[in-house]
């Protein structure tokens, strides 16, 4: 992990993942972190994107590559040094 920022995130403020690789992110890759985050399944996610659960799944892994983690378990402990705005 690089340095760490503090980077917009939907009404949040991300303060414990590096925030260039959080800004690599596509909007649809930040849309389903910001669900997964939240406690969503693959099968919620899409259903509120209308999407595929494998589009869903596809684009959770490319946001893991880019964010580095291997897992929605490890994003959400990552994702715990988020705050209110």
């Amino acid at each position: 992990m690089g340095k760490l920022d503090t980077f917009a995130f939907g009404s949040f403020r991300v303060v414990s993942i590096d925030g260039e690789a959080l800004a690599a992110l596509s909007e649809a890759e930040r849309a389903v972190v910001g669900l997964a985050a939240f406690g969503l399944s693959n099968q919620e996610i899409a259903k509120r994107r209308r999407a595929s659960p494998r589009t869903v799944a596809n684009q959770l892994a490319s946001a893991y590559r880019k964010l580095r983690v291997s897992s929605r378990a490890e994003l959400l402990a990552r994702l715990q040094g988020v705050t209110a705005r």
